[in-house]
């Protein structure tokens, strides 16, 4: 829920009114996204999947400045009965580790997803939804918050429902109400994210890096680029009317053209922030 770099500033965002008590999935630092991305084929999987509203258990750590989490869906469905969730036509069995590394300037997540099905391969996405904090509430400045690195990506604009390639000189800025998903060409485009955000007042920017495998061979990472704005901003119990200001959303993602994961095979997707 809150880096701070070597100076002491916060890189991550969290709403003055998210809900800490595990009622419902934060509302900021970096929620979990798996097995999809928005709403499920099956009405009883939440939003977004389980991992962003369930505890997690700590586990061994492979160092002082790192610490993994792990997460059952076996202990989810028995907390829920009999009934399992599907993903499409296949029975999702899996186990999921969440690694978290810490540097002075970086921070590392890591998310391990194994299939431990004995049968069935199932179809996924996942994702960071990672909260960026806009210093002096600057999310609408459009010379100190925007997001480059992103020229030549296809845009699925879920707002004006357009479809585009992004220009290579036009930052990425809120100007209004912002939810767009980016991906790489599939012939020609980087199968690693690499972009910049500028986080506001105080010059600070954050590179962001993310990239993703599935039983060993790279996918193509996308990320989705969101700030809710005026009226949405309003429509929400958990976030502040003023608080899309302080706020944006980098969130990487095996999104497009993922491949089954197969019984007994990992997929592994890792974000490093750092702070410039």
């Amino acid at each position: 829920l809150s880096f701070q770099n070597s100076s002491g500033r916060e890189i991550l965002f969290v709403s003055r009114l998210a809900k800490l008590d595990g009622s419902k999935a934060v509302r900021g630092g970096i929620p979990l996204v798996f097995p999809q991305f928005g709403k499920a084929l099956d009405a009883s999987m939440p939003q977004h999947g389980f991992l962003r509203n369930h505890t997690w258990t700590p586990t061994a750590s492979s160092s002082p400045s790192s610490q993994d989490f792990t997460l059952s869906l076996k202990n989810v469905t028995e907390a829920r009965g009999t009934e399992k969730w599907e993903l499409g036509k296949s029975d999702l069995e899996c186990t999921a580790t969440f690694r978290v590394t810490v540097g002075p300037d970086t921070l590392t997540t890591e998310l391990i997803i194994e299939n431990t099905g004995e049968t069935s391969a199932f179809d996924f996405q996942t994702l960071f939804h990672t909260y960026y904090k806009i210093h002096g509430s600057k999310a609408l400045d459009p010379t100190i918050c925007n997001v480059t690195g992103l020229g030549g990506y296809h845009v699925d604009d879920k707002i004006t429902d357009e479809t585009y390639v992004q220009s290579n000189e036009s930052p990425i800025i809120v100007d209004r109400e912002v939810d767009r998903i980016y991906t790489p060409s599939q012939d020609e485009g980087p199968t690693e994210l690499n972009v910049t955000v500028a986080t506001g007042e105080g010059g600070g920017k954050v590179q962001v890096k993310a990239y993703g495998t599935v039983d060993g061979v790279t996918v193509p990472m996308s990320v989705v680029v969101w700030n809710p704005f005026i009226e949405k901003a309003k429509g929400m119990g958990d976030f502040g009317d003023d608080q899309y200001h302080d706020m944006i959303c980098v969130e990487p993602g095996l999104l497009s053209n993922v491949p089954p994961l197969q019984t007994k095979k990992t997929a592994k997707f890792t974000q490093i922030i750092t702070s410039l």
